[in-house]
């Protein structure tokens, strides 16, 4: 099989998993007091500051462990929509764990409001600004789009919505531009940043959340006080050695040759979301008068495994994100091509005439 649907997970590495493993061993729980455990407990601070530094996080920020990016999500938006005579602004283009529980705050009378995209599913940053004003509380809004891959601006979004009202909190969801793009936090200046193991090569169920001020956030899983009293339950030891060896082992690289080539061997009709301003491992394009899983099924029988997007959304019908913003035409045959370092020139020509026949076969069955 060849894989291309790594914006949905990633293969788990041989030196994460040999992490874990050898984690494992030091089975002992980091809130006892024998020697054992304190030295557990010693190495997760010491992984908490390799992240500090790696991201370079503002002073006196922190960085909890989470169960996953999705809890990372949670915890922010229902520490920060607290009153309802504020106002908070929520790109349309969020993953589901924040678009879903934005949508539940809001049935719950908090007056959230979705930011419009542009065409490549960038927020659109000038409505956004426009909309920011003393009452907005916080902002929301994904450094990389999981469906279409596209770069949103943090960095200025951040600093003109302070610029505006110096009270406002920003998050941002880093999940996938993490090994994507390069991330100081200190320059994005967001007050919150989630992450996640498994998009680079790390294990499922480990996530983690930076926090600029702590005083800030209200901690939403009570229980025994882990994590500085910020996140209740015993840590994930051996996950979180394994993604910080993820972590170690990330690698910038250069995936638009390879982009290049499936787009350059396309001999069918397509409508592409992902331009050059998204990132290059994350191809979102759509097939008029089609269905994606359709497309998704026939080319899993032929040994290529693809997505339709986010697959949280997987069974939720029509794409969200694409809703609007890709000709209705074309809305129903989406699919979205990721790439990992595995991937080879090879491969990529291989699955570009895979498709070539998958849609010209299904062309023909619906007599175009």
């Amino acid at each position: 099989m060849f894989y291309f649907d790594n914006a949905s997970t990633t293969k788990l590495s041989k030196e994460s998993l040999d992490s874990y493993i050898e984690a494992s061993d030091n089975y002992f729980n980091p809130s006892s007091l024998y020697l054992p455990s304190v030295d557990v407990k010693k190495n997760i601070e010491e992984t908490r500051n390799f992240f500090l530094k790696k991201f370079n996080a503002k002073a006196k920020s922190t960085f909890i462990f989470t169960g996953s990016a999705t809890e990372s999500n949670n915890a922010v938006l229902n520490s920060m929509v607290t009153r309802k005579d504020k106002k908070y602004l929520i790109s349309s283009g969020e993953h589901s764990s924040v678009y879903e529980t934005a949508k539940k705050l809001k049935e719950n009378g908090y007056n959230i409001i979705f930011v419009p995209l542009n065409k490549n599913g960038s927020v659109d940053t000038d409505k956004l600004i426009d909309l920011i004003d003393s009452e907005v509380a916080f902002i929301s809004v994904i450094h990389v789009s999981n469906e279409t891959g596209a770069i949103n601006d943090i960095e200025y979004i951040t600093k003109r919505a302070k610029e505006i009202n110096p009270n406002i909190l920003v998050h941002s969801d880093g999940v996938q531009a993490v090994g994507k793009i390069k991330i100081d936090l200190s320059k994005l200046g967001v007050d919150f940043y989630t992450i996640s193991a498994h998009k680079i090569n790390g294990p499922k169920g480990i996530g983690g959340l930076f926090i600029t001020n702590v005083n800030k956030f209200k901690p939403f899983i009570l229980g025994g006080g882990q994590e500085m009293n910020l996140r209740s339950g015993t840590e994930n030891f051996p996950a979180i050695q394994a993604f910080k060896t993820a972590m170690n082992n990330v690698q910038i690289l250069d995936y638009s040759q390879k982009k290049n080539l499936i787009l350059d061997n396309f001999k069918v009709d397509y409508y592409l979301v992902s331009d050059k301003k998204c990132v290059d491992n994350i191809i979102s394009l759509c097939f008029k008068g089609l269905r994606g899983e359709t497309i998704e099924h026939m080319l899993e029988s032929k040994g290529f495994l693809i997505g339709t997007g986010s697959a949280c959304n997987s069974k939720a019908g029509q794409n969200r994100v694409l809703k609007g913003i890709v000709p209705n035409e074309y809305l129903d045959g989406a699919i979205r091509i990721s790439f990992g370092a595995e991937i080879c020139e090879k491969d990529c020509i291989l699955l570009a005439s895979a498709l070539n026949e998958t849609v010209t076969e299904l062309n023909k069955r619906l007599n175009k």
